[in-house]
């Protein structure tokens, strides 16, 4: 489930913007820091190019339940993973698809015999079919 934050939160957020609040507090912070460190070059050029520097995240994180466990099936039986496999756009994720067709796997062995002689004894070697 997806978080949100409140109306009131998304309206702070944006007069914190808007009315360029982040500016002055960003520069009382580097005076505060020139006033206890006087050599320091940095904080004079900080002091001379303040810019916003919040961002808004790009993208929602990928990593949910179902993608890890098919990141571990790829990973078991590939020895890779292509992170495009994941992708919303379907064209990439076609392709990434399409490249790991096209390689030879490493498909793990089972214990289980599948052959009607295997079939035919339960685990203690009785015959089950008479």
């Amino acid at each position: 489930m997806a978080k949100t934050s409140s109306k009131s939160k998304q309206s702070q957020y944006s007069s914190y913007k808007s009315s360029s609040r982040w500016k002055s507090n960003r520069e009382r912070k580097l005076k505060k820091l020139l006033k206890a460190h006087p050599n320091n070059l940095q904080i004079v050029e900080a002091l001379k190019n303040i810019k916003y520097r919040r961002k808004t995240p790009g993208t929602v994180g990928r990593w949910s339940k179902t993608n890890i466990a098919t990141a571990k099936l790829f990973k078991e039986i590939c020895g890779y993973v292509d992170m495009d496999v994941f992708s919303s756009n379907s064209k990439l994720q076609a392709a990434a698809l399409q490249r790991h067709s096209k390689r030879q796997y490493n498909v793990p062995v089972g214990k289980v015999s599948f052959m009607l002689g295997a079939r035919a004894h339960d685990k203690w070697g009785n015959l089950v079919w008479s």
